[in-house]
Parts: C-alpha cells; structure tokens; sequence
C-alpha cells in the first residue's frame, strides 16, 4: 500500500511540475506579446532568444521570436524562426506576411513579392491589403531605381483662389520718401479672387550605367489660367539632367544641372539655370536623411536689375513608422542666399533661412492624409527706395490634403493651402487661401 502510494505522489508531484512549467512558458510568450505590443522588439527579443534551442519547432514560439527578431534587427534569425513556423503551418498568413517583409528589409525583392503575392491571395482584410500594396509599389520604385525605365505623369486641376496676385489687403498707406502723403492702390493692384485650371505634367527616365552609376533625366511643365484674371496666369517649364551614383546600398549621390522658364501673362518673367547635389542616405529601414547644394543663376528678361544668383544649402529627414496606417514624418531645414548681380540694388539681393516640417498617414486603405507647415526668413541687403527700411519678411505656408487612389494609376486629390507673409513693408503682406481638386494620372 506504501508503494503505490508514493507512486501516486510521485505522479502527482510530476504533474504539478509539468503544468508549473507550461504556465511560465505560457507567461513568457504573454510577456514577449506586449513588449513586441509596445514596440520593445529588442526586449522581446533578448527575453525570447536564449530559449530558442529548448523551444524551436512550437509555432507560436517561433513566430513571436521571428517578429521579434525582424524588429531587433536580426533579420536573418527572424527568417529562420518563420521558416520554421511555415513548415509546421503553411496557412500561417502572419508569419508569411512577416517573412515577406523580413526579405523585402533585406533587399530580397523577387522573393518578397512572391510571398507578399502569397499573402493577397488569401484575401486578407483591406487594410492588410493596403499594406501590402504599399511594400509592392516600394518594390517596384527599388527596381526602378536599380535598373533603367521611364516613368510619368499627367494631372488636371480646378480651383479657387482668393488672392490670385498676392496684394496686400490694405488700401491705403503712406510712403517714407514722399512724407505726409497717402497713396491708394489701383484697383488692379489690389487683391483679387477668382477660379483657376491647372495641367500639369512630367517624365522621369533612368539609364543604368554600371552597378553603381546611372544616368537621370526629367522634364516637366506646368501653366495655371485663371477664369476672368487671365493677366496672372502663370506657367513653368523644367528640366533637368545628371548622374546618380550608388557607392553602396544605402547610400545615393546625385550631380545633376537644372534649367527652368517661369511665365506670367504667358510671357518669360524668370529664367533659371543652376547645378544641385544631392546625398541621400538610408539610416535603417525606417529612417532617410537627405543633404543638398544649390546653385541658381537667375535671370528677369524685363528687369535685369532683379538678376542674381541663388545658393542654398539644406537637409531633410524622413522617418516611417509603420503599422497598418504607416504614418511618415518629415523635417527638413535651409539655409542661403540670393545676391545680387546689379550694382546699387542691395534691396533686391537678401539671406534667406527655412524649415518644413509634416507628414502623411493612411486613413483608409486608399486614402493617404497628408499635411506641412513651412517657415522661411529674408533679411534684405539695403534699404528699400521708397520705404527708406531694409526689408523683412516672414512667410508661413500650410497645406494639406486627401489623396485617394480610385486605381493603381489614377488619384484624386483635394487640397487646401494657406500663405501668411508678414513683411515690414507693407505692399509686400499678404495672406492667400486656395481650395482645389486635382486628378492625376501616373504611369511607367
């Protein structure tokens, strides 16, 4: 009687243990969900990974280490984990989806879109499905990019503009160098509003060269006619041509010359011709810093006294955080110069300082909320000659809009922008809002 017993208790005792040691593993796996919840992928993973040996083959084990991992950066661990994971459950759609984007991290793009394509044959939720059409458009623009191709656009635009001359508001001022008089702005002169039709369009083309070098190319227009106010209306032709070089994966440098006509009254007002250079460099898979040099020759065919040259200096981040709405923020920063090339007209020639900062998130799977602020600052050389003031501005611009797929190739874009110049001369202030709604057609 004493045996058997002992052997029950045995058993028992063993049972407990066992059923102990499934609980903490159970708490484990608890634990690492909301760190990976929480977005602590490297705490995740260090909590998960030395285990790994005693539990490898349990899918839910795997796939939490694989996520993890991917996360942590240990892509290479995480697409073993998730391998395992397939074995056991090829109709593990999460752990497909994941792989898919572990190999799409590392640059793997055939095999990425074969399992992202995997992943949409299941018929997934849109908003899953959104997602996944973002990485294969992403893929797409890499393979672009690596390669050569021609890629293009064509848009049309409607509107309304309440300020379609950017005049001041005020009617009547006073004028330093003539003292005790006031003057009246002529009723052309003042602010005018009024509807507008834009068209827009551009190519973009790439030749590869070698592994690291290639030729690019773009080319664009724009003209804007307004409804009644057809002496505003304004266009700009652009082009520009260089070479881009790739001294590594995540790193892009460009040389490029620029050129650019810009029209009112469909008449040459400025004439632009510069040089810029451009590095771009990938700092992870979710962070892009941007540094350019600008240089502009600028050209006014009916007041060469304007004429100056333009040097700019700036830089820009972008950062993605992903998530189903993959919200993306951008701040970008500048510095320079426009000096004059006429003699006796420092009013006309000023530094400049600005900053940007906004960004864009998914509202809907095809519906893309975008919004920024921009700020920029000019300090004049010499003393306006009526005003008898170094001028000073201060322009804040804000936009925002919707842009809706309605197809692969067409969007549909409502959009309002806002412009406040501040300025201590006052036929120079200003404020202008403008609604619009444009449709554009992309194709490569």
């Amino acid at each position: 009687m004493i045996l058997p017993r002992l052997l029950r208790g045995l058993v028992f005792a063993l049972l407990c243990a066992i059923a102990a040691g499934a609980a903490a593993q159970d708490a484990t796996l608890e634990r690492a969900r909301e760190l990976i919840a929480a977005k602590q992928a490297k705490a995740a993973y260090a909590l998960l990974a030395p285990l790994e040996t005693a539990r490898a083959g349990e899918p839910e084990f795997d796939y939490l280490l694989g996520l993890a991992a991917i996360d942590a950066g240990e892509r290479t661990r995480g697409i073993f984990a998730l391998e395992r994971v397939l074995a056991v459950r090829p109709d593990h759609a999460q752990a497909r989806a994941e792989i898919a984007r572990a190999y799409f991290l590392i640059g793997e793009n055939r095999v990425a879109r074969a399992e992202f394509e995997a992943v949409k044959r299941a018929a997934p939720p849109d908003e899953v499905v959104a997602s996944i059409d973002g990485f294969l458009d992403a893929i797409e623009q890499r393979e672009r990019a690596a390669g050569s191709g021609v890629a293009g656009y064509v848009e049309a635009t409607f509107g309304f503009d309440d300020n379609v001359n950017s005049a001041t508001g005020t009617r009547s001022f006073g004028i330093a160098a003539f003292p005790g008089l006031a003057f009246n702005l002529a009723a052309n002169a003042s602010r005018q509003r009024d509807d507008f039709l834009g068209l827009a369009g551009g190519i973009f083309a790439r030749q590869k060269l070698d592994e690291t070098l290639s030729l690019v190319g773009n080319a664009s227009f724009d003209q804007r006619v307004n409804g009644t106010l057809d002496r505003f209306d304004t266009g700009s032709l652009n082009a520009s041509g260089g070479l881009s070089i790739k001294p590594g994966k995540d790193d892009e440098i460009l040389v490029a010359a620029q050129v650019q006509t810009f029209s009112v009254d469909h008449a040459r007002f400025r004439d632009a011709l510069g040089l810029v250079g451009q590095w771009r460099r990938n700092l992870g898979e979710r962070d892009q810093l941007t540094g350019y040099a600008q240089y502009t020759r600028l050209a006014y065919p009916t007041q060469r006294s304007r004429n100056a040259d333009r040097r700019v200096l700036g830089a820009n981040w972008a950062h993605t955080f992903g998530g189903t709405r993959a919200p993306v923020a951008f701040l970008g920063f500048n510095v320079g110069e426009e000096a004059e090339r006429g003699t006796n007209v420092p009013h006309f020639g000023h530094t400049l300082w600005g900053v940007r900062v906004g960004g864009q998130i998914l509202l809907t799977p095809n519906s893309t909320l975008s919004a920024s602020v921009s700020y920029e600052d000019r300090r004049y050389g010499g003393p306006d000659p009526l005003f008898l003031r170094k001028r000073m501005d201060r322009e804040t611009q804000v936009r925002v809009a919707i842009a809706h797929a309605l197809s692969k190739a067409w969007t549909l874009t409502p959009q309002l922008s806002f412009t406040d110049a501040r300025s201590n001369v006052i036929v120079n202030r200003y404020d202008r809002t403008a609604i619009s709604i444009t449709a554009r057609y992309a194709f490569q």
